[in-house]
């Protein structure tokens, strides 16, 4: 360990910041989805970069009027969702030697480029570091998300089980107006025998859900929605399997009783009929997980009720589909203001 790096984690640890580490003391109550205007990309040499900023590129293109694949903004149906409002691409930044050879450009990035929200992925190592650097930069943390790819046999097995799904994600948001759960399960329904997603809001209150009183909740496609009783803020979303695996599946207790959630989406007052998304075809989990990450800092898929935590969890039986060759692969995912 060189010279720098030693100084840097024996101050952390002398500290006693590390066993401290949690959210930045700055509160983001006047922070609300597409208030910001400029974006960065911070990336933190893994080998999960090039795949992470080409989800997030996708994500920036669909919301900027941009045509990518002949497919426009108003035909994906998220001119309304943004308000029309442009913003530059994503500033790009890249660690080739890594957070902790480099901490001290990130530092000075932190605390010079004000007003800007960054989305950044780094490894699971540099991850509580990040956290640290923003702390003393006076950042504030919007979505944090830990994700974890382990094909088939990963953990000694000779085939997943329903409790140990090949992709897992957990996500801790500010609140569900920064939600990423919707998007990301919709991403990987369709290609990945098995994955649980799970998302706990700081503030279960929702900028949308105010000033759209009427709105209830809709069930998610593809996912049989419930709610755990006595908590109506405590939501599970199965697909392929039943609730009490669903729970064991993200290491929730079976205790309870998940009650099916019943609701629909109300037309809008004016009767207009806001168009369907545009359904983009991403290449793999990782990028479906900037491009998650992107949506949520931008604030177009926030979660339309309250909410304090809810899973997504998806199974197919063995056989279903033929397992892909997948590399393992782990890293952590962030979305801060600075």
């Amino acid at each position: 360990m060189d010279v720098r790096r030693r100084n840097l984690m024996k101050g952390l640890v002398t500290g006693g910041t590390l066993l401290a580490l949690g959210i930045p003391p700055r509160v983001f109550a006047s922070a609300m989805a597409g208030s910001v205007r400029k974006f960065g990309l911070l990336l933190g040499n893994t080998p999960a970069d090039a795949a992470f900023a080409a989800g997030v590129r996708t994500a920036y293109a669909l919301s900027s009027n941009v045509r990518l694949n002949g497919i426009a903004e108003s035909e994906a149906g998220l001119a309304e969702s943004t308000g029309n409002v442009r913003f530059s691409p994503p500033r790009v930044i890249k660690l080739t030697g890594g957070l902790l050879n480099e901490y001290e450009v990130v530092a000075k990035l932190l605390e010079g480029a004000r007003g800007v929200r960054w989305i950044a992925i780094m490894d699971d190592s540099s991850a509580a570091v990040f956290m640290e650097l923003m702390r003393n930069a006076g950042a504030g943390l919007i979505l944090r998300g830990s994700h974890a790819f382990s094909r088939h046999g990963a953990f000694g097995g000779s085939s997943f089980s329903r409790d140990v799904p090949e992709l897992r994600h957990v996500w801790t948001a500010i609140s569900p107006e920064f939600s990423a759960g919707d998007v990301l399960a919709e991403k990987l329904l369709p290609g990945y025998n098995s994955f649980s997603i799970v998302e706990d809001f700081l503030s279960s209150e929702n900028f949308a859900a105010r000033t759209h009183p009427r709105r209830l909740n809709k069930p998610k496609p593809g996912f049989l929605s419930y709610r755990l009783d006595g908590f109506d803020d405590i939501h599970l979303h199965c697909s392929g399997l039943s609730a009490a695996d669903g729970c064991e599946s993200v290491g929730w207790s079976k205790a309870g009783t998940w009650v099916p959630l019943k609701g629909q989406e109300l037309e809008p007052d004016d009767g207009s009929t806001r168009p369907k998304p545009a359904q983009m075809q991403l290449t793999g989990w990782i990028e479906s997980v900037g491009y998650a990450a992107m949506t949520a800092a931008i604030g177009l898929q926030s979660y339309q009720i309250p909410c304090s935590q809810r899973a997504f969890v998806h199974h197919l039986p063995p056989g279903t589909r033929p397992r892909r060759n997948i590399r393992i692969e782990r890293f952590a995912s962030f979305v801060i203001e600075t």
